[in-house]
């Protein structure tokens, strides 16, 4: 048994499960049940994290939804396996993700007992993705970027198309979890779960080290380079759909929410000395045109790289394989949301300011040119006839996206770095309340945030990115 466990695997118990086990693993370490069922336990922050660490079944269960029944579930996996004979015997479930843990759609996870038409016995578990409920803050501004919608799509076509493209060029990594089933009636899906097949998430508040980094450049140089040759060979596929980012024109929802973390971080800002005579009022002034200017990072003209993006790359949303002493082998990329046809310097952007340690980040300009030779050679294997930049212009096409790093890295960031205690509600996020002002506040009592942002601002500042432009 490994002695850590991932970001990805604490998502799968409920606060009330791990205690529980806790105490139960305390009044009796040695209870070993029949299925064989091993735990452990590691504090967390300043809560108690119990890890449900192998296969097998948790005790405490949740209400499946009235429409996922033994019958549902054994048509998908019939449909999935190619097994008309196929029986499901039991199906269960429990909440896949804690409180604060995902603001964008719901995750159950489901456990299925069933016995294929040759006679083989499988317990399996899947991961069912839904919408949030429609009486949730952010459910209206989802809508608005349909970015459930988009997620299925690119579960249902577009990974499965990009992945055959990269099989046809002996690129064989897994580009995604396998889906199950996908139903656009439901605006649901049911993936295959990938902790039982070891893939795990890096410590999303310790950050990636180069090894770590170089594999998800690696990976977005496939994902990329795909997407490219998909858009060549079937023109109208991706034009669906994927136009709407973060900070598009045309769409109002994300700006209340980004408006609102930025004036907590210049908050921040005016309540640090060394900070605030320098940057505070330049800050105040560009919060007027903060999505005017954050949309130009991804808009693309004629002589820009464009391909798909992923849109939401930072370290939760990928996940590792291992060898036996720790050292990173494979990546893959989750959650497709808000995958967006755009430059590539925009997933470059995204997943530098959020995700990388402080050494590795100062390396800024070389990952640069590592992805770009990486996309470069992974466009020649796979036979690319087309417009390539070079590295002195797509160094160009990088720089000028670079208000994005104004936001991510400084309102985003401390989110997805926080192991505070304050409660994360979504509206929590971005809203002046009481409760919203004291999380805001929280997010930047971090001392590795703080010394980040003494690092950025004064280059952001010096690029001119601080001032009307």
């Amino acid at each position: 048994m490994k002695t850590g466990a991932s970001e990805y695997e604490l998502k799968f118990m409920t606060l009330a499960d791990r205690k529980a086990t806790l105490r139960a693993i305390q009044d009796n370490r040695d209870h070993t049940d029949k299925t064989q069922v091993c735990w452990e336990y590691k504090r967390v922050s300043s809560c108690c994290k119990i890890i449900f660490e192998r296969s097998q079944y948790p005790r405490t269960v949740t209400m499946l939804p009235s429409w996922l029944t033994e019958e549902y579930i054994q048509k998908a996996l019939r449909d999935f396996h190619k097994d008309a004979k196929l029986r499901v015997q039991k199906v269960w479930a429990k909440p896949a993700t804690e409180k604060g843990e995902n603001f964008v759609g719901v995750m159950t996870r489901i456990f299925v007992d069933f016995v294929q038409g040759d006679g083989a016995e499988q317990k399996k578990s899947y991961i069912l993705k839904q919408a949030v409920p429609s009486d949730a803050p952010q459910a209206k501004i989802f809508k608005e970027y349909d970015v459930y919608n988009r997620e299925l799509h690119m579960y249902d076509i577009v990974l499965p198309k990009m992945a055959k493209i990269l099989q046809g060029a002996d690129f064989n990594d897994k580009l995604m979890a396998e889906a199950i089933i996908v139903d656009r009636e439901r605006t649901i899906m049911i993936l295959e779960d990938l902790a039982p097949l070891r893939y795990s998430n890096a410590d999303r508040v310790k950050q990636l080290d180069m090894a770590h980094t170089k594999l998800v450049l690696d990976m977005l140089a496939k994902f990329h380079a795909s997407a490219i040759i998909l858009n060549q060979r079937e023109p109208d596929l991706l034009n669906r759909n994927y136009a709407s980012h973060f900070f598009s024109r045309g769409k109002k929802g994300y700006e209340e929410v980004f408006i609102g973390l930025f004036r907590a971080f210049i908050r921040y800002v005016k309540s640090r000395p060394n900070l605030r005579n320098l940057y505070a009022d330049k800050l105040e002034h560009i919060i007027g045109n903060l999505m005017g200017y954050a949309a130009r990072s991804v808009d693309v003209g004629e002589k820009d790289l464009q391909t798909l993006v992923h849109g939401d790359c930072w370290t939760t949303n990928v996940m590792y394989l291992h060898d036996d002493e720790g050292n990173p082998t494979t990546v893959l990329p989750i959650d497709f949301q808000f995958s967006t046809w755009t430059s590539p310097a925009v997933d470059l952007h995204y997943f530098f300011s959020t995700s990388l340690k402080a050494d590795v980040l100062a390396k800024e300009t070389e990952l640069v040119q590592y992805h770009y030779y990486a996309l470069k050679r992974t466009l020649e294997a796979l036979s690319y006839k087309g417009f390539f930049p070079s590295l002195f212009e797509y160094q160009l096409q990088f720089e000028r996206r670079r208000f994005m790093s104004v936001i991510i890295a400084n309102v985003f960031q401390p989110i997805m770095v926080y192991h505070g205690n304050e409660d994360c509600e979504f509206i929590n996020l971005y809203q002046d309340t009481p409760e919203g002002i004291k999380f805001q506040d929280s997010m930047y009592e971090n001392e590795e945030i703080q010394r980040r942002i003494d690092t950025i601002l004064p280059i952001l500042d010096a690029k001119g990115f601080l001032e009307a432009h």
